[in-house]
């Protein structure tokens, strides 16, 4: 047992570590930053995509509410508010956002219908862009409004 003592004192090294040692940990510590590094982007870019969807969904309720605070009567049929930019201001966030409002009659079976049978279907559609993929999406929020 003793021998075997000091042979491995024979191959070990006590001065520290050698460059290379050091050269390899380094290179380990940095592929594994780098990797981490390039999650922050990709997170910032979902998080801004989720917040896009959030402010749609905010419109949308918006011009819900103030459709729905109007009295039937006074609610019109048809294309309320064609789809058009929100804001013309680009420092303003409503810039990058569109709103379509639709108005139409239903019936019973909550089909479109040409008659005012007591009943209206409030289609709203927010257009924004997708922070990931570029493209266009659309939120759409629908409710119901009735005569009683």
């Amino acid at each position: 047992m003793h021998s075997s003592i000091k042979k491995l004192k024979k191959y070990s090294n006590s001065n520290g570590l050698s460059l290379l040692e050091i050269v390899v940990a380094l290179a380990i510590i940095f592929v594994a930053f780098l990797g981490l590094i390039q999650t922050f982007p990709f997170s910032l870019t979902i998080n801004k995509t989720a917040e896009n969807m959030t402010k749609a969904a905010f419109l949308a309720q918006a011009k819900i509410e103030q459709l729905k605070s109007l009295s039937y009567q006074d609610v019109n049929i048809g294309v309320i508010e064609a789809k058009h930019q929100l804001s013309e201001t680009p420092d303003d966030y409503l810039y990058y956002f569109q709103r379509e409002t639709t108005v139409n009659y239903i019936d019973n079976n909550l089909q479109d219908s040409i008659i005012d049978q007591g009943m209206k279907k409030i289609s709203i559609n927010v257009y924004y862009t997708n922070s990931l993929s570029k493209d266009e999406k659309i939120y759409n929020l629908t409710t119901f409004m009735n005569q009683w």
